[in-house]
């Protein structure tokens, strides 16, 4: 069927005919783009492939579907690939660029470097920087021989992995040289917080470190220390001015923001000895197999190899463009296709419509995933998400001002180890947050979340839904955040979060509606051993119902932060309120309630609905920050506080939380409506054909627990 495909095609094109039923072209690493791409005879290169249905269709054939598909093994890259409006299909008959059967389809980009390119260090002064466990292991390569573009030297202030490549052996990013390996260390004592202010007197904070070895470290050579200098959710990495090795006090070169020092030491204190930092890119801290570093200076990579260089494939990402590219394309689909090795994002959507990615991996990029910026009904279905500089998958679109919805969609997609390059706001999925881009109804679902630094999903805008994920093992390094987070906003209103499972996250509040985030409708969750669950940061007219909570240090909360922080006059909140127009259609109808705010005491809380929720095991059940007349216009009422036994779990061991049929739920709280758990999650379907296999649970002997107490802020700043 495909070779007569291909050959009606070929014969459309010769005779000049206008209508063929099917196209199909072929695409391998060992192609010619001289062939005609036929499956013996396959291209090359996805643009022959593309460029060659364009000649069809320019021609006068217009096939009614139209399949390239790309053979496995690896196609090298060195630019993005770009579609566009000429290239769509159409509802009914998409093009597809889909793997062919027998292997990863590898699209990559990264620069590959031989064994010839590494020499051994055999300079004596740079042998005697080396730690002793790597003298004799440690190769080195001349970057001016390697014609790299992004080799540095770092910023003195960044928090995204300074525009630095990184380095891969056999697939495998090799760890930036970092002291102590894992975890960080602390500081002892802070001499000075820095000025960030943009006068004459501005300058940058100092520090005595608590350890001998950093009298190692030359400053003048470059030394750069990453750390959560101030507060637990704003990493910053930072260039040293100088480091006394007397006295290991430690100057930065530049301030950070508010400057070094917690946020919340005690009067007349700088810190509190918890600032936690590491040191990274240093020659001195090579000391284990895979650990590299570029000295700027002589422009030299150090890499102590894990293994054989002669028989290993090693590439750096140093191509910062998408590895593709939809511009203003509509009904085309990537199919099973792997796209890794570069320093930029995957795939980047903007305008067009009803665009799909289906069964695709996303690895080894030193960017994001994917990107949805505009457009109608784009989706990423049953795709996975690993080893990512940045974020999963981030979706915009849509009109705010007409709320009329984007429809994009992220569905059943494995995501896990992204933030490795920009640890905080870099989430598994972003929907119309932090990115400079707005969002009306979007919808994320049955995805699986875990292992990440931070936030597992950020949200903003209005009318989305998400429901059946779980999320498991987030805010790994931060804190103050949620599991599911959204910020400082009274109209992103509309969107729903229900039936999802949160999990293994101490560090985390499941769900946060921060700093007077409102009109949000949490229901029907599951939340367990989490730091908050539900969690209303003085916001409006938000609900949470039906959820369950379990062993959690805090069940549920409510604060009202806005009376001291001055939110009836902050100016973001009152400008986005006023421009919303919630006196008028749309809004007017759509949220009856919003324009309330425009008068009155919209500092307090108002119109949360808290109703039904189960708090089991939980040390404190429910968390209400706030003097009793702050919180008299919010209605508060029927949740339960009980023990396991007396819910009634079908299987907490195994994390199956379903209430079993003589649990007494059903008569103590009547209204409250069982979770349909066993729905929640990844499912089979034509792009995942297995689940994946996934330890749930914290690893034995994980003691972190909560890092931050997110009421701290409140209670700390607002009430001194």
């Amino acid at each position: 069927m495909k070779a007569l495909a291909i050959t009606l095609a070929a014969a459309a094109l010769a005779l000049g005919a206008t209508a063929v039923p099917a196209v199909e072209f072929y695409v391998a690493p060992a192609g010619n783009d001289a062939h005609p791409g036929t499956p013996d005879r396959p291209f090359a290169s996805l643009e022959r492939a593309r460029d060659a249905l364009r000649t069809l269709r320019r021609s006068g054939a217009a096939p009614a579907a139209a399949t390239i598909w790309v053979q496995p093994g690896l196609h090298s890259r060195t630019q993005t690939f770009v579609i566009t409006a000429e290239d769509s299909g159409t509802e009914k008959h998409p093009v597809i660029y889909r793997a062919g059967a027998g292997g990863e389809v590898r699209l990559q980009v990264g620069r590959f470097l031989s064994a010839a390119d590494f020499k051994p260090v055999t300079t004596p002064g740079i042998s005697a920087r080396l730690d002793a466990a790597a003298r004799g292991k440690v190769m080195q390569a001349e970057l001016a021989t390697l014609d790299l573009k992004n080799v540095g030297p770092f910023p003195k202030v960044f928090n995204n992995g300074g525009g630095l490549f990184e380095l891969f052996f056999d697939d495998q990013r090799m760890p930036l040289s970092r002291w102590p390996n894992e975890g960080f260390t602390t500081m002892g004592k802070v001499l000075d917080k820095g000025d960030w202010s943009r006068g004459a007197s501005r300058h940058g904070g100092k520090f005595v470190a608590r350890e001998d070895r950093v009298a190692r470290w030359n400053a003048g050579r470059g030394v750069w220390l990453e750390g959560y200098w101030r507060v637990p959710w704003e990493p910053q990495t930072v260039q040293v001015k100088s480091i006394s090795p007397d006295t290991r006090e430690i100057t930065f070169a530049e301030p950070v923001n508010a400057g070094i020092g917690s946020k919340y030491a005690k009067p007349g204190e700088l810190g509190d000895g918890k600032e936690p930092w590491c040191a990274v890119n240093l020659l001195e801290e090579i000391d284990r197999p895979g650990e590299w570093c570029l000295d700027f200076p002589s422009r030299t990579l150090y890499f102590w190899p894990p293994g054989d260089l002669r028989t290993a494939r090693v590439y750096v990402s140093d191509f910062r463009p998408p590895l593709v590219a939809l511009t203003n394309v509509s009904s085309v689909t990537l199919r099973g296709l792997v796209l890794e090795g570069g320093l930029g994002n995957g795939v980047e959507i903007s305008g067009g419509a009803s665009n799909l990615v289906a069964g695709c991996i996303f690895r080894n990029l030193g960017g994001s995933g994917l990107l949805v910026r505009s457009g109608q009904g784009h989706g990423v279905r049953s795709s996975d998400f690993h080893d990512l500089g940045q974020s999963g998958i981030q979706l915009s679109g849509g009109d705010r001002k007409s709320l009329a919805p984007a429809g994009h969609f992220a569905e059943n997609n494995h995501l896990y180890r992204l933030g490795l390059r920009q640890k905080t706001y870099a989430a598994a999925i972003h929907v119309g947050a932090y990115g400079g881009h707005d969002a009306v109804g979007c919808r994320v679902a049955h995805n699986l979340i875990h292992d990440l630094p931070h936030a597992a999903v950020l949200y903003g805008g209005n009318d989305h839904l998400f429901e059946f994920n779980e999320i498991a093992r987030v805010a790994q390094t931060s804190g103050d955040v949620g599991a599911f987070y959204t910020w400082h906003d009274w109209t992103s209103r509309g969107n729903v979060v229900r039936h999802n499972f949160v999990h293994d996250s101490p560090r985390a509040n499941a769900f946060y509606m921060d700093d007077g985030d409102s009109g949000d409708t949490i229901f029907g969750n599951v939340v367990y051993r989490c730091s908050y669950g539900p969690f209303i940061g003085g916001g409006h007219a938000n609900v949470v119902r039906n959820n369950l909570v379990i062993q959690t240090e805090r069940g549920l909360h409510l604060d009202a932060r806005g009376v001291a922080r001055g939110y009836a006059t902050n100016q973001n909140l009152v400008r986005r309120l006023q421009s919303a127009n919630p006196q008028q259609p749309p809004w007017s109808t759509r949220y009856p309630t919003l324009a309330s705010l425009l008068s009155g005491r919209r500092d307090i809380p108002a119109g949360n609905l808290v109703e039904l929720n189960l708090a089991v095991d939980c040390p404190t059940p429910f968390h209400f920050s706030a003097r009793p007349d702050e919180l008299a216009a919010n209605t508060l009422r029927d949740n339960l506080a009980l023990t396991a036994a007396e819910a009634g779990f079908i299987n907490a061991e195994k994390l199956d939380f379903s209430l079993r049929p003589d649990s007494g739920v059903p008569k103590r709280l009547p209204a409250f409506k069982p979770i349909p758990f066993a729905q929640i999650g990844l499912v089979k379907d034509e792009y995942r054909l297995r689940l994946p296999t996934f330890n749930r649970l914290l690893p034995p002997g994980d003691t972190r627990g909560p890092a931050f107490d997110s009421n701290t802020d409140v209670q700390r700043t607002n009430r001194k």
